[in-house]
């Protein structure tokens, strides 16, 4: 500060100490002569009456002016004075900046040295720091973890490679990536088939894509995208074109994203810095960048190798991608909806990222997160189900930290939630954990096997197989004694499968073990929901553990004990109805017919009509086309809620073996009315799964009405076609 503005400063600082002197002294002079009792003015009937100042405020005002005046003797404040202290500020500010840096050390030394070894030093990392914070946070974010469009410097993915030559070349030149769009080009099924195969070529990617159309987008691509991105799909860093087949997504990577990639393409700008930073600057931001590299490298280098492989082993168990991915999108980076009745949530981002997901998540947070519902930003919702991972024991916990914090960085942003007041205020959920949440541990009787204990755990805490197949009640908490009897979730009846059920329904250890480790069994196909289990969480787990859990369901438990009275179901099948023997054109199945042999010659008509071409005549399925009916779990099971959504949506394959794939199964929703409906699937369950109690009319008109409300029946139903239908 110069002379003439020290000066002034002075005078100012100095004039505006001696008013407050002035105020206090008027006033506590003005104080003797006062009288409370004496009336200054009256407004609107209120009097000011002339009472004395508190002493309090005038001794408190006394002592803020000496503490000031002090202060300013002591310490700089007026001007250029110093103050007796000769006090000197070393905040960042006042400090050695880059633009200093020749003056903190040698050329030669800058010049002479990789920026591995200049990231060794202290004083030239801190004012790499200082520059990235400058010039580079802004896209890169303040850890150079980077986001959308902005990649992560930290790894060792480098786009136009990571030598000190190439990074010294992209800070002072810049780059420019280009990608044409393609839109105009190939055609919107072109498009969608490459983007289903690229998104393929990463390992463990949920997709849910036939063989066909990956064949068809790899055709597609050896046709227009190898030029860049090689045969392999490598990438080439000489244009900037990135590998595919890795994990790394440096703009959005989700099946939508790659699809509006390749559709609009993309022109990336990184600019060039050599007028605006000396070289003594640009090699210390590239000191700072290797020693983010060697950081990040040294974190994940001390995580140990047996629990991360462990983790992951358990993070499978836990089915924490179905959630923690959202649809087509990259793993673990959140973004799947779930609808409640309060409101629309959404999955977290939980990758390794320090601020998109949970890598700045200490050990005890993620614990508190996982066994208590308590995030780091609040309590969670119930949909995350820490009242099942809550009995994960402490060295599986370590374990899946370990696994997580060695994640790659996914950068996807997490969306917010749109939940209806007051459920959408975080506090609440502690009421609801101290209303609802049973924290007791869970019990293991001294007689059981060690694998029924095994299965326990697995079933009770990582599988959180209650959470679907358990009702709740309003407040969306679990109903303990009601364990495992059923649960709508997605227009899809997760059915009940309690060991009364599962024993009824004919289900064994052998049988349960099948379908849970690869979709398929003698009773039949995993579909929907259950599907996605088996696709993300049951096959890799080994079959000792699925075992395990298939006797703990089977065998039964507190809430979950078998009914010993009731019996096994024994379907027949079609019996000696021959489709020879059968007029099955057109059959009018609401005319009246008092014959039952007749009727059901008529109604395996009607199933040769729709259902046996691909089921087979005797019901049993046929391979590589659709799975078998009789004694098909789902078709002998108590309920027949499932069995009515299957014909009103339709199905699309699981996807869980390309091998094994079932055909689409069409929507009858505008084929048949409810009546015909009804008693097509009565005539279904009572030949081929020995359930003999008929489904109505208006069973099916009610969920037929609740599936099209929800989006999910496959078309829209004919009203006209049920003249006895309410619908409208």
């Amino acid at each position: 500060m110069n002379t003439f503005w020290s000066h002034w400063v002075t005078l100012l600082t100095l004039l505006f100490l001696l008013f407050m002197l002035i105020v206090v002294v008027y006033y506590w002079r003005k104080n003797h002569t006062a009288d409370k009792n004496k009336t200054v003015d009256s407004f609107d009937n209120i009097q000011e009456n002339d009472a004395a100042v508190p002493k309090l405020l005038l001794f408190s005002y006394g002592i803020a002016f000496l503490l000031a005046a002090v202060f300013l003797v002591l310490y700089p404040g007026l001007g250029n004075w110093q103050g007796l202290m000769a006090w000197k500020s070393t905040s960042e500010a006042t400090q050695p900046h880059a633009s200093d840096l020749e003056t903190q050390i040698t050329q030669a030394t800058l010049s002479d040295s990789s920026y591995l070894q200049l990231s060794q030093d202290n004083t030239i990392v801190t004012a790499g720091k200082a520059l990235f914070q400058t010039h580079c946070a802004a896209c890169h974010l303040s850890e150079a973890e980077g986001q959308t469009h902005f990649p992560n410097l930290t790894d060792d993915v480098w786009l136009y490679g990571g030598t000190d030559k190439d990074i010294h070349h992209s800070i002072t030149q810049g780059r420019n990536g280009v990608m044409a769009g393609w839109k105009n080009i190939l055609s919107a099924e072109d498009i969608t088939h490459v983007a289903t195969y690229i998104a393929s070529l990463q390992t463990d990617r949920i997709l849910s894509a036939s063989s066909f159309a990956l064949q068809q987008g790899k055709t597609v691509f050896n046709k227009n995208c190898t030029s860049c991105h090689g045969s392999d799909a490598k990438g080439n860093q000489l244009l900037g074109a990135p590998n595919l087949t890795d994990n790394i997504w440096l703009h959005d990577g989700s099946i939508e994203g790659i699809t509006h990639t390749i559709n609009n393409g993309l022109n990336n700008v990184m600019p060039a810095f050599a007028q605006q930073l000396s070289d003594a600057e640009i090699q210390a931001l590239g000191a700072y960048l290797r020693h983010q590299n060697t950081r990040r490298k040294t974190e994940v280098a001390q995580l140990n190798k047996e629990q991360i492989t462990q983790g992951q082993y358990l993070a499978y168990a836990g089915d924490c991608v179905a959630c923690h991915t959202g649809e087509g999108g990259e793993l673990f980076g959140g973004g799947l909806g779930f609808v409640t009745p309060f409101g629309t949530l959404y999955s977290t981002n939980i990758s390794s990222h320090p601020e998109f997901g949970i890598g700045d998540y200490t050990y005890a947070e993620f614990y508190d997160a996982l066994h208590k519902g308590k995030g780091k930003h609040g309590y969670l919702y119930p949909a995350m189900p820490y009242s099942s991972y809550q009995y994960i024991t402490d060295s599986d916990t370590k374990a899946l930290w370990v696994y997580m914090q060695s994640l790659n960085y996914v950068n996807t942003q997490n969306l917010d939630n749109k939940m209806m007041f007051p459920s959408n205020i975080r506090l609440g959920l502690l009421g609801w954990n101290i209303a609802f949440l049973d924290t007791d541990p869970l019990e293991y009787p001294t007689n059981s096997t060690e694998s029924w204990r095994r299965g326990k755990y697995l079933t009770m805490s990582l599988g959180h197989c209650s959470e679907c197949h358990t009702p709740r009640n309003i407040a969306q908490a679990l109903i303990a004694d009601k364990l495992f009897q059923g649960n709508l979730i997605d227009g899809w009846m997760a059915p009940d499968i309690t060991a009364t059920e599962l024993y009824q329904d004919r289900w064994d250890v052998n049988s349960l073990t099948d379908f849970l480790k690869t979709g398929h069994s003698e009773k039949g196909t995993a579909f929907g929901g259950m599907a996605e289990v088996v696709k993300n969480s049951t096959r890799y787990l080994t079959r000792n553990d699925v075992s395990a859990i298939a006797e703990y369901l089977i065998t039964g438990d507190k809430y979950n004990i078998r009914d010993k009275s009731v019996g096994q179901l024994t379907p027949l099948g079609f019996g000696n109805l021959i489709p020879a023997q059968i007029n099955i054109q057109a059959p009018d199945l609401a005319e009246t017919i008092a014959d039952p042999q007749t009727q059901d010659q008529q109604l395996y008509g009607l199933y040769i009509q729709t259902c046996g071409a691909c089921h087979g005549p005797d019901g049993k399925g046929r391979e590589g086309i659709a799975p078998t009916l009789l004694n098909n779990g789902i078709i002998m099971h108590k309920d027949p809620y499932d069995t009515i959504a299957v014909t009103i949506r339709g199905l699309m394959p699981n996807y869980l073996d390309q091998e094994t794939n079932f055909m689409p199964m069409s929507s009858f929703n505008t084929v048949l009315n409810d009546a015909d409906l009804a008693q097509l699937i009565t005539f279904v369950r009572q030949k081929l799964g020995d359930r003999n109690t008929p489904v109505t009319e208006g069973q099916v008109t009610k969920i037929r009405k609740d599936l099209i409300k929800a989006g999910f029946a496959g078309n829209i139903h004919n009203l006209t076609q049920s003249p006895n239908n309410t619908l409208e």
